[in-house]
């Protein structure tokens, strides 16, 4: 069967832009101390009501028009997200209702900051077993209403932004193709970042005042861990991407790396001699988006005519769980 190919990308961010300025007093910082400590100077934030599948449905109009394409032409859609609307259903439901894809199947992914590499595994698998000939990978991400804008929280407050982007994948009928998608996931690290509750697990209540009080519904994060995970794991993935996808670096037009510390991803472009022209860190320039950076930045990309048609392109991420992994396509 044909390759799965990117038809067409699209993102949306909140207009809503949050300086370091306005962020760090409640914080218990400054600006400057926010800006070295984690190289994030500004990030989007949501209005109040505001949901990840209703930026994923600006970010669909885009992805959509791009591929000349409308919502009757999609078979399923694959939705990834940490943040999802409600508990139950899956984001990826609301989403469908808000564009208006009939009742195809709406799957949610949880692979954290990996989340649109997950989709893109299976997006790209249904593609080439010849089950779905149109799959819209959406990955959306509502940071801003569960993070603690206190001093305790300031390890992952400082961090996160809010946005969405979209692939619509489809049969690869040109030069465009993804030539390999790979992912990893290792339990037994979710502990040093994860975010405990509301967990069905405790009983007779998912969450107490108890746990409330010791802000055990905010995420944590262990970031020394994370960050020398990050190094590893990247630079691991990326090479086995592009051994199976038998390219090598130098003949890749754009890696694009996500993680949640951006000095990770530019310190792992620098291992893999990667030249800063060459080198997009999504987290640097809008707050970390989880699911969605891989899509919005190369979105941007294609917006911005710094890459086109027939260009490589690398897209890796690491985060909780763990999970990461790394693909490269030719657009």
């Amino acid at each position: 069967m044909p390759a799965g190919t990117v038809l067409g990308w699209g993102s949306a961010l909140p207009p809503r832009v949050v300086s370091n300025e306005e962020l760090a007093p409640a914080l218990g910082t400054t600006a400057s101390t926010l800006a070295e400590r984690t190289g994030i100077v500004r990030r989007r934030f949501v209005e109040p009501g505001v949901a990840p599948s209703d930026l994923a449905r600006e970010a669909s109009l885009e992805g959509l028009g791009a591929a000349g394409l409308g919502a009757q032409d999609v078979d399923l859609i694959v939705f990834a997200t940490m943040t999802p609307d409600v508990t139950f259903p899956g984001a990826g439901c609301y989403f469908q209702d808000q564009i208006g894809c009939d009742t195809v199947g709406a799957l949610d992914v949880r692979g954290q900051c990996a989340g649109f590499l997950f989709g893109l595994v299976i997006a790209d698998r249904f593609i080439r077993a010849g089950v779905y000939r149109r799959v819209l990978l959406a990955a959306a991400e509502v940071h801003s209403s569960g993070l603690d804008y206190t001093a305790d929280g300031i390890d992952v407050a400082r961090l996160y932004g809010d946005g969405a982007g979209v692939a619509i994948v489809g049969e690869s009928s040109g030069a465009g193709a993804v030539h390999s998608a790979v992912i990893h996931s290792d339990g037994r690290h979710h502990r040093e970042f994860w975010c405990e509750h509301p967990a069905s697990r405790q009983h007779p209540a998912r969450m107490t005042p108890a746990n409330f009080r010791d802000k055990l519904h905010f995420p944590r994060i262990n970031l020394d861990a994370v960050r020398r995970f990050g190094e590893s794991s990247l630079s691991s993935v990326i090479g086995e991407a592009l051994e199976r996808a038998t390219v090598r670096a130098d003949r890749v037009d754009r890696f694009i790396i996500g993680h949640v510390v951006p000095e990770v991803a530019e310190s792992v472009g620098q291992r893999l001699g990667v030249a800063p022209s060459r080198l997009n860190v999504p987290a640097s320039r809008h707050g970390h988006l989880t699911a969605a950076a891989l899509p919005v930045a190369l979105s941007e990309e294609l917006a911005a005519g710094s890459v086109g048609a027939g260009a490589t392109v690398c897209l890796a991420a690491s985060g909780a769980g763990y999970c990461w992994g790394a693909a490269v396509i030719t657009l």
